[in-house]
Parts: C-alpha cells; sequence; structure tokens
C-alpha cells in the first residue's frame, strides 16, 4: 500500500560529452524524462536539441521479422557502433526481399480460406437441404432467390403468401432474422421482387459454380482448408528456414535501433546551451542516490543534482504504484479510475480488501466460489491477466462466507450437517444482513473521510482538510447527525441541542469551505463579494447532505445481493426437486448460470460501491504514471 519514493535528477555535462554521458549514465536506467524547457528557470541562452524517430521504423520491421520466425530477442546481441541507419535498411530490404514470394504466397492462401470460410457461413444458413445447388441454375421458367428477412417482415409475408404466386421455403432462423430461398414464375418475378423488397429482404448470393448440397459444398470446403492451412505452414517453415540465417543480425540491429531510440528520447527532452546540456527527470529514490554515489566515485566531470518532490515547484512527481502480490491485480481498477497523484495514499489496498471482503459476504457459496476461485486463478497463471487474480481472489473470499453460511451449491444441509456447525442463514436473519451492512457503510464512509483528511494534509490543502464535506467539517456533520438519530431511538439522554449546534456548525463550514480556506492560508479578500456564490453554494450543499444518505443507503446492496444470491438457489432448489437425472441437469445448469450471471453483476457491484461510494470521498485519480526510459 505504497507509491513508490521519488527524486527530482537533474544530469549536467559538456555538450561535446553528452552521447558518453547519457550511455553510462542514462541509458537503461528506470528514469522518467521531463521536458527540461519546460522545468529549467533560466531558459534565456538554452536551446533543444534537433531530432527525429528516424530509428523507429528500423527496429519495427525488424522486430517484426523477427516474430515471423517466432525468434526470441536477445538483449545481449547487439549491432557495432558503427552501424548506420542505412546499415541497418539494406539488411531489411535483403530480408524482405528473400522471403517477399513466400510472404505472398502466403497472404494468397489466407485470402481463398477466408473466401471458403464466407462460403461455409452461407451453406449453414441451408445445411439441413437435400437439394444439389447447381441444379437450381437450370430452371427455364422459375426464378429464385435466397436471402434474409426480419421475423416482423416474415409475419407480415406469411400473411399475403396466399395471395401471392411465390411460396417461401425457410432453412434457418435466429431470435431476430429467418434465412430461406422463395421461388416465382419468371413472369411475375420483378413484382415479387418488390414485395420481398418493402419486406427489407436482404439477397444472400450464390455463386453458380457451387455442385452438390450445401452440406457436401461445406465438406469440400472444410477440406480444401485444411490443404491450403497445410500450404501455409510448409511456407512458415521455408520462412522460418530463411529467416534463421539473419535471426542474429536482426537481433543486433533491433537493439541498437532501440538503444538509439532511447538517445533520441533522451535528445528531444534535454536542452544545451553554449558549452553544457541538461537533463531532467525522476527517479525512484534507492535508484538516484546509487547513481549519485556511481557518478561522484567515477571522477568525472558530470554534474548530478538531487531534489526532494517538495522542493521542486513546477514539476509534478510521477505515480508509480508499488504493491504486494495479493493486491497487485487490484491496480487494474484503480487505474480505470485513474492514478494516484504522489502525495495521495495509494488506494490499491483499500480498494482490494473492500473488493475482497464485499464480494464474499454478497457471493458466499463453497462450491460455485471454489469454481471461480481456480478458474481465475489458472487464466492468471497462464495468461498473466489481471482480472483472472482478482477472479481468483474474491472466490477465496465467497469460500470464507460460504462456510459461515453454510452453502455448497446452494445446499444449506451438506456443510453443517458434516462440519457439525450452525450456519448462519441470510434469508432467516434479512434484518441483521441489511442493517448489518448499513453499519458496515457507515465505518467505511467515516474510514473513507479520514483517509480524505490525510491526504488533504499530505498535499497541503488546509482548507479542504477542515472545511470540505470530505474533511474535518464533514466527519462532525456525518457523526453527529448518527449520534443524534442513536440518542432519539436509544435514549441516552445527551441533549439534542449539542448535537443540532454541531450540525450547524459543520454545514456552515461546509457552506463557507472555500472562503474559510483561502482565510486560514493568510489570503486577502477572502469573503466572497458575489451574491451568486451563496446561491450557487447552497444547491451544493443540499446536494452533499442528501450524497450521505444515498451513499449509505447504498450499502445495503451487501446484504441484498447475499438474500438474492440464497433466493435464486432455492429457485433451482424448487425446480430440480424431482431429482434423478432431470434434477441433476438442473441442479447444474441452475449452478453455472447463477455463477455466471450472479458473479458478474456482483462483480460490478461491487466496483460501483467502489468508485462512487468510496473513491468520491478520498481519491481523486489525477495522477500522471512513471514512464520509464528503459521501457520504451
Amino acid at each position: 500500500m505504497a507509491i513508490t519514493k521519488m527524486k527530482a535528477v537533474t544530469i549536467a555535462g559538456q555538450i561535446d560529452e553528452f552521447d558518453s554521458i547519457v550511455e553510462k549514465y542514462v541509458y537503461g536506467r528506470d528514469i522518467h524524462l521531463e521536458n527540461a524547457m519546460s522545468v529549467l528557470s533560466n531558459k534565456g541562452r538554452l536551446v533543444e536539441f534537433e531530432e527525429n524517430n528516424e530509428y523507429d521504423t528500423a527496429a519495427k520491421s525488424a522486430l517484426s521479422i523477427m516474430k515471423l520466425a517466432n525468434y526470441n530477442v536477445s538483449p545481449k546481441k547487439i549491432a557495432p557502433e558503427s552501424t548506420t541507419l542505412e546499415d541497418m535498411q539494406k539488411l531489411i530490404d535483403e530480408v524482405n526481399q528473400n522471403i517477399e514470394s513466400e510472404q505472398k504466397q502466403s497472404e494468397e492462401l489466407s485470402e481463398k480460406i477466408d473466401k471458403n470460410n464466407a462460403v461455409i457461413e452461407k451453406m449453414n444458413l441451408m445445411i439441413d437441404m437435400d437439394v444439389d445447388l447447381s441444379r437450381l441454375f437450370k430452371f427455364e421458367f422459375v426464378g429464385w432467390k435466397f436471402g434474409r428477412i426480419s421475423r416482423t417482415g416474415y409475419k407480415t409475408l406469411t400473411t399475403y403468401l396466399e395471395d401471392l404466386e411465390t411460396f417461401f421455403i425457410k432453412t434457418a432462423e435466429n431470435t431476430s432474422d429467418i434465412w430461406g430461398f422463395y421461388f416465382v414464375p419468371l413472369l411475375k418475378e420483378q413484382k415479387i421482387e418488390e414485395v420481398f423488397n418493402s419486406l427489407y429482404f436482404e439477397n444472400v448470393e450464390i455463386d453458380c459454380g457451387y455442385k452438390g448440397t450445401p452440406y457436401e459444398i461445406k465438406q469440400e470446403m472444410l477440406k480444401e482448408n485444411q490443404r491450403l492451412k497445410a500450404q501455409i505452414e510448409e511456407i512458415s517453415r521455408k520462412t522460418a528456414d530463411t529467416l534463421s540465417s539473419y535471426a542474429d543480425r536482426l537481433c543486433g540491429i533491433y537493439n541498437l535501433a532501440k538503444k538509439r531510440l532511447q538517445f533520441s528520447q533522451v535528445r528531444r527532452n534535454a536542452v544545451h546551451g553554449d558549452m553544457f546540456f541538461y537533463v531532467v527527470g525522476w527517479m525512484e529514490e534507492k535508484s538516484a542516490l546509487s547513481l549519485e554515489n556511481e557518478i561522484n566515485d567515477s571522477g568525472e566531470t558530470v554534474m548530478f543534482y538531487v531534489e526532494d518532490p517538495e522542493n521542486v515547484k513546477n514539476m509534478q512527481p510521477p505515480t508509480k504504484l508499488k504493491n504486494n502480490p495479493v493486491f497487485k491485480p487490484f491496480e487494474m481498477f484503480v487505474k480505470m479510475y485513474g492514478l494516484p497523484s504522489y502525495s495521495e495514499i495509494d488506494p490499491t489496498a483499500i480498494l482490494a480488501v473492500t473488493y475482497i471482503l464485499f464480494f464474499g459476504i454478497m457471493f458466499g457459496d463453497v462450491g460455485q466460489s471454489l469454481l471461480l476461485s481456480i478458474a481465475g486463478f489458472i487464466v492468471y497463471k497462464l495468461k498473466k491477466w489481471d482480472l483472472g487474480g482478482i477472479v481468483g481472489m474474491v472466490g477465496l473470499s465467497g469460500i470464507v462466507f460460504g462456510f459461515v453460511y453454510g452453502s455448497f451449491f446452494g445446499n444449506e444441509e451438506i456443510l453443517p450437517e458434516l462440519l457439525h456447525t450452525t450456519a448462519f442463514r441470510p434469508m432467516e436473519q434479512i434484518t441483521f444482513m441489511l442493517g448489518g451492512t448499513i453499519a458496515m457503510g457507515v465505518l467505511i464512509i467515516i474510514f473513507g473521510m479520514i483517509v480524505n483528511v490525510i491526504n488533504a494534509v499530505k498535499s497541503r490543502d488546509t482548507g479542504e482538510a477542515l472545511f470540505g464535506h470530505n474533511g474535518i467539517a464533514g466527519l462532525v456533520f456525518y457523526i453527529s447527525v448518527l449520534l443524534m438519530a442513536g440518542n432519539m431511538f436509544l435514549k441516552w439522554g445527551i441533549p439534542n441541542t449539542v448535537f443540532v449546534a454541531l450540525i450547524v456548525l459543520s454545514l456552515l463550514a461546509m457552506y463557507m469551505c472555500e472562503p474559510l480556506g483561502k482565510l486560514v492560508k493568510g489570503k486577502k479578500n477572502w469573503f466572497p463579494k458575489s451574491g451568486m456564490y451563496f446561491v450557487e453554494n447552497f444547491f451544493e450543499l443540499f446536494e452533499v447532505v442528501l450524497s450521505f444518505f444515498t451513499n449509505t443507503i447504498s450499502f445495503l446492496r451487501i446484504g441484498a445481493f447475499a438474500i438474492v444470491h440464497v433466493g435464486m438457489m432455492m429457485v433451482v432448489a424448487i425446480l430440480a426437486k424431482n431429482g434423478g437425472v432431470s434434477g441433476a441437469v438442473v441442479q447444474v445448469i441452475g449452478n453455472a448460470l447463477v455463477m455466471v450471471l450472479e458473479g458478474l453483476i456482483v462483480g460490478i457491484q461491487v466496483l460501483r460501491l467502489e468508485y462512487y461510494e468510496m473513491f468520491s470521498r478520498y481519491f481523486t485519480g489525477r495522477g500522471r504514471e512513471f514512464v520509464s526510459l528503459r521501457d520504451k
């Protein structure tokens, strides 16, 4: 739960030593470059380097050829520094010439496969017709067409078919459309065609060269595709053999081109005067101090300045998230909302813990959650997809709460009897479930406002920390309302005037947040003179007060979905009550539907809680990502 500590760094040296200094102390480093011209204060005598992306094309071309040959790039292989851009392009052109005919042949074969697949799609629309299609083209007095018509159009057509000199043979259908043939005497063809056009009938062309039934044509296309794919694989093997002799040299020019691209990136961001150049950027604190020691020990004439982010006024530090393997997949959800700024608390761990907790409460079932968890971790392991890791973690939470609820694939009897325990049944404790989740929501909202106060203090925004609706004033208002409600219902004996006074004072503080913030910072003319300010702030304050209520009530969905989950599984159990094979099938299909549909809905609802009820209280998402030169 941390944002990596950064240091602002400036590297300066003699302009004639730019390449050697950059290669030794900048190239390959984990450094985020800034445009030095927009950062340095003394810009009068500084100019930017002239630079372009001339090596970009060479690097991309070399990499695409290596991918074609399934060749892995080795960072240790690099072409000699004497290699020019012309030398690189010459080698790439030579390789392309040697494989040009093979690539062209492979593309032609791929086009044939695409055409055959299009034919197969057409044949699937009439696959049950036991008619040789070539015979249709021999009709002398009957015209015909094959195509698609919407279900609405087909319904209208069937109403008038008896009055038209045509008939329609349906061959395929889905939820929205129907495919088929219509036949008509040639003398009436134009009239009938106009009728079908008015019903938005879409004609599908059928090649007159087709011979055999749709099934036979489809099988022939599939066999031909197998032959074509075998030819493509053979060509790929020949291409790989041809490229193998070039692999090391291609790898060498790729690495050299990439290196020079990084040099180009440094040049585009650097500036220079008559004698010295300057490179400005950000590094991790540990890396920056290590580089400082390295430069100091070298004895070279290289100037290296390190500054704390707090002392840098005209540069916003980039954000580099640092989380443990359990929380790291959840960075995906944080980045979807926005990166935290450097002075903010990284919300990843908060999101991860609450997301796992909420999902488990809403989807508590040992069997279903176990399957979700296994599937998620397999996907995460094989594909490295963050969403797979998230599904795996929330699945574990679902297993835990499944044991609490005593639910195993919707059955609430197996686990309690097996473990000799008493289960907590959401359907029998509806009041407790809903009340408990509301109470949990209250605690989370208070926690979110405390985090916001900490963020405001870190960013030195005193006005927000003291008077903001998510600051101390908002905390006092929210807690006072809760305590007054408790005092009224539980009869604590505390005079309500105490709470009313706190509520009124906190509302006034929130209402005057902006001017009071200016006041505490010692600014003059802090009191607003425009009457519209007070009108606008009244409606804003009304919306803020309403949001406290709606945000709190919104946490009801956690308990509600836990109850809904039980209800859905009860429906499955009722449908499968007859037992036997049919009952087992219903159980399997029902559990699968609940897992997929409710799992998706619960995942979205929990994310909504995170974004709207939690992030809106303490997270701005205005940070910018740390982009390392090493990764470019």
